[in-house]
Order: C-alpha cells, then structure tokens, then sequence
C-alpha cells in the first residue's frame, strides 16, 4: 500500500546485518539465503548506483565537482574520496544524497521479493536511517588476528594493508550493544552456524512483524546516462526459459548446499575433476566457505559435481565448476544449475553469469547449452553487465549467460 512520502510494507520482517571488516556477515547472508530470506547488500548498492545511476552521478557532481565524475559519468570513488574521507562534514553531505538512492533501490527489491525475511547488509547500517527499518539488528564479531587471517587469506591482502583496513573503522563494541542478536564467528563455521539457527528460529512471524514506511518509487525511471551503450545482440540476450530440456531426475539425486563436514569430499571431486592440478588446503576451503556459496550434487551418497557462486547486485555468477565423471554433468550439473537459477530468481537477479574455463571439455558447455545459457561478448551487454563481467571473470575464461528479467535490454 502507497502513502504520500513511502510505501507501507506489511507482512515483511526486515533484519539489518552489520559488523566490521571480516567478520563473517557474507557467512551469516549466505545462510539467511539458503533459509529463503531476500538478502541485500547496501554498500554494494552504493556502488553500483554510482557506477550506472546518472540521476545520483549528477547530483555528486553538483555537490563535490565535476572532478569527481569520469568522461563515462561513472563517479571516481578515489577523487570523492580524498574530498570526503577526512572531512566529516563532507562525508556527511555525501550521505545526504546517497542515502536516500539506496534506500530506494532497497525499497524496489524488498516490493518485487515474494521473500517474506529480508536480510540487509550494510557497515553503516546503525548510523543511518536503514536501522528504523529494521525490526531487528544482527551483529557479526571476532576477534582481530581472525580478521587479519580473513583479509590474508580470502582476500590476498597483504599485512600492512589488512592492519590498516581493520584499524580504520570504530570498535566492535560499539556494534555490538547496540545488537538484538550477535553472531561471533570467532570458531568454525559449524559453530556460526549453530548460533545463526538459534536467533533464527527465535524470529517473529513476518505475518505478524510492524508495518515499516520505505520511501515511495519514482513513477518515471530516473534519467540514463547519455554515455552511448552497445546495442545488446537480442538473439543472444533474450530470456529463453522456454528452450530448457527438463531434467529426468534419476532416483537418490540431491543438491543441497555445502557445509564445513563435506570439506574432505570436496577437495578429493576438485582434485578428481582437475586431474591434481588443483592444489587447495583445507583450510583454505574452510575459509571459503564462510565466504561464498557452493552447490553440491549426489547420487546417494557419491558426490560429482561441486560449484562454487555468488550473488551480488542482482548478478548472480557461477565461477568454479568441478564435475567427475564428466558423464554426471547430464545429471547433478544439470540438477545444481536448476538449483542456482531458483535462488537467483528468488534473489530477483537480472541474469546468471558463468565463468566456464577455456579449455573445458564439450560435456560442460553442453550442459550449459541444455539449460539455455548462451553465448556472450561482454561488450554487447548493458554496462551494469559490462561492469559485472570486468569485475569478476577469471583469467583464461569465456562467459555464457542467462537472462531472468530483461528489463535493460527493453531499456537499451
């Protein structure tokens, strides 16, 4: 239901989710995802809306120069960061105008989401006015060395790099009394786990959670950016959900989401599929784990097939495939892309991206063919794809993509 100045939202229980640098919120988001929960991540919003958005591009351009924004009217986080970061009453200003934008964007996902828990991220969730929203605040924390092995390893930060990241940001603490739930993802993921189930199961009924006030949708799209765009190859590009060959389930098959006691199983399919030229530690693994998604086939007992994903910015991207035997790609390949293509869509993803290595056998592009992945050069896609594509394609990969909602192509 509409009123002047937002949008009531009933029926929908919102939980905020903050903590610093490395402690574990992607965990707690990925687990809020295989529970059915719409997760958003605010910051990421952020940037995508200075990359692509030429109504907020503008107006940070009004407020801090025409410096600040690149000859394709993306904003240069580097330049306004210099102008703001040092600078309180600055940053303050920027918040000004960014806010509102995201809480926007927010608002477009949570009304499209037949989602009824929603989990949004953010590192400055408690300093602005998502908080009000939230019907109740998630804390993640660890302790430091836990947070500088994270940025290491995860990351490939360097030392320095990963000491300076941790010490620029406010205390835990002062997170963490503020919370209704703290997860402390100190140990194992097992044990974050544990903890995530309990404030879980402790949720109220959305039925019966307050009504919430997000700010009213624009009823025209707000102005795109004059930078030309490649005409999209519609033949690639359009949604082809139709062209899908339904998967004949054999008996015993199941996909279900990793977790830290298939650590083993994992690393022996990925040294299998690789022929050993995959080399991974365990812990290693264990650290991925809490950090991105993986997608396990079976039959019965016998996992083959193992991919690794992620949702960001309404893009969903399939990076990491390991199948063996290659004959499994037909039944448990097949089963995990169907699995993906149901989260993506409960997540209100505009496409599926995947990273399929160059020199992958026949038996994995077929795989993607049987499930209407086509195809793409990625500078044929609209630049929010572009962009997806630039930031997160592996070396010596091609891309294959599937269309969910074509709006940019309508827009294009």
């Amino acid at each position: 239901m509409s009123e002047q100045g937002g949008t009531r939202l009933s029926g929908k229980l919102i939980v905020g989710l903050t903590g610093n640098i490395a402690t574990g919120k992607s965990a707690v988001m990925r687990l809020a995802a295989a529970q059915g929960a719409l997760t958003i991540d605010a910051d990421k919003i952020v940037h995508e809306l200075q990359d692509h958005d030429a109504e907020m591009q503008a107006a940070i351009a009004v407020a801090f120069g025409r410096d600040v924004r690149a000859d394709d009217g993306r904003i240069n986080r580097r330049a306004l960061g210099k102008i703001v970061f040092d600078d309180p009453q600055a940053m303050a200003d920027l918040e000004a105008i960014v806010h509102p934008y995201v809480r926007r964007n927010v608002a477009k996902q949570i009304k499209e989401s037949e989602s009824s828990i929603v989990f949004i991220e953010a590192i400055k969730l408690l300093e602005g006015a998502l908080a009000r929203i939230c019907h109740q605040v998630w804390v993640t924390r660890c302790s430091r060395q836990r947070q500088l092995d994270r940025l290491r390893i995860c990351r490939g930060m360097d030392t320095e790099t990963a000491v300076a990241r941790i010490k620029a940001q406010p205390a835990q603490e002062e997170k963490v009394a503020r919370a209704d739930v703290v997860i402390d993802t100190e140990g194992l993921m097992v044990d974050t786990e544990k903890q995530f189930f309990m404030a879980w199961n402790r949720l109220p009924d959305p039925r019966l959670a307050g009504t919430r006030m997000l700010p009213e949708l624009p009823s025209q799209p707000p102005p795109q950016s004059s930078m030309a765009t490649p005409k999209p190859n519609a033949a690639v590009l359009t949604p082809a959900a139709e062209s899908v060959i339904p998967l004949d389930r054999p008996e015993g098959l199941e996909v279900r989401r990793a977790r830290p006691a298939d650590v083993a199983a994992m690393l022996l399919l990925m040294h299998k599929a690789t022929a050993g030229a995959l080399q991974m530690k365990r812990t290693e693994l264990l650290m991925a784990l809490s950090e991105r998604g993986y997608f396990i086939g079976q039959i019965g007992t016998e996992i083959s097939a193992l991919m690794g994903w992620n949702i960001d910015s309404q893009v969903a991207r399939i990076d990491q495939i390991f199948i063996h035997p290659l004959e499994a790609s037909v039944t448990t390949g097949l089963a995990i892309l169907e699995e993906v293509e149901t989260s993506a869509n409960a997540h209100v993803c505009e496409i599926i991206l995947a990273f399929i290595a160059d020199d992958a056998p026949p038996e994995i592009e077929q795989m993607f063919d049987r499930q209407a992945f086509g195809p793409a050069n990625p500078v044929n896609l609209p630049q929010v794809w572009q962009r997806a594509v630039d930031e997160s394609r592996p070396d010596s990969t091609h891309v294959r993509l599937k269309v969910l909602r074509d709006r940019r192509l309508q827009q294009a």
